[in-house]
């Protein structure tokens, strides 16, 4: 079992928790996307605490400014992958982003980094997009139906895929650390840049103190949820011998994760997890998980 691909399995299953907790917020709550994501960025200045720890040495001005922008980057395919998130059900929404990650990511890593798969890992990756595809998708009378938010997924997607590209090209130059504090001082910088807009403004500090007192026991522990799953995908991207197609592709495992959590969620939670359980849907979500667990097969997991 290769180390990367354990340490990407452990954080896309923390990312399937905090993904949970995300739909819960955004949906359950007057919450705009654009506030949550002002404030998931906000607090990844917070990080620079590291900096004593673990050190911090500036790199080259190119890579200083390319790693300062990807953080940006971050904020802005978070915002739109919210207010997708806000259009649908997580464990559809989640797949969509997941399945164009890795298609728009193997475009991107040859362009970016020169990078091709092997035989085994480009099945892998196929059994991956496919699985997530049918997870994703709406059997209804015969012909599939596309969620709500569709269009914004795939941007998301895309935006995400490019995100993670850029870090893999940035690791090839820099270290893991130093590379992790300029993401986090970039995010941080995004999530200001969204105050520039006085609608923004208007939306982010206008929310009530009972919403900002009811998600604050979930908003603070979740994004501590979150960093630790970034801290993990980082790192396995950093490893030299790592494929950042594979890691990305294998968030189809968070799906996995995703449909178990929101499968018992929806009995305690059953507007906000809502998860149909028709034959064909169960047989569709069935095959899809198949597919995914004979594309870690093929990873030799």
């Amino acid at each position: 079992m290769l180390f990367w691909v354990i340490i990407t399995i452990v954080a896309h299953f923390l990312n399937a928790i905090v993904s949970i907790i995300d739909k819960h917020i955004v949906s359950n709550t007057v919450l705009k996307p654009i506030a949550y994501t002002f404030y998931s960025g906000v607090f990844q200045i917070l990080f620079i605490a590291l900096i004593p720890i673990v050190g911090f040495t500036i790199p080259e001005t190119r890579f200083f400014i390319l790693g300062v922008l990807n953080g940006i980057l971050f904020i802005l395919a978070l915002l739109i992958f919210y207010k997708a998130l806000k259009l649908s059900e997580a464990s559809r929404v989640i797949p969509v982003v997941g399945a164009t990650v890795p298609i728009f990511t193997v475009l991107l890593s040859y362009l970016i980094l020169g990078e091709l798969l092997a035989a085994k890992q480009f099945l892998a990756f196929l059994f991956f997009v496919i699985g997530g595809f049918f997870l994703s998708s709406k059997l209804d009378h015969s012909h599939f139906s596309m969620i709500k938010g569709f269009l914004l997924a795939v941007v998301a997607g895309f935006l995400f895929a490019l995100y993670y590209t850029l870090i893999k090209y940035l690791y090839l130059h820099i270290s893991f650390f130093d590379g992790f504090i300029l993401f986090q001082i970039g995010g941080f910088l995004g999530a200001m840049l969204l105050l520039l807009s006085r609608q923004n403004r208007e939306k982010i500090f206008s929310t009530p103190e009972k919403v900002a007192k009811k998600t604050a026991y979930l908003f603070i522990p979740n994004k501590i949820l979150a960093a630790v799953a970034a801290i993990l995908i980082f790192y396995a991207i950093s490893i030299e011998e790592s494929n950042i197609v594979i890691i990305n592709s294998l968030q189809s495992v968070q799906y996995v994760f995703l449909l178990l959590f929101a499968l018992i969620l929806s009995k305690k939670f059953p507007k906000l997890y809502h998860e149909q359980a028709g034959g064909n849907i169960i047989m569709q979500k069935v095959g899809a998980i198949i597919l995914i667990g004979i594309g870690l097969v093929l990873l030799g997991v």
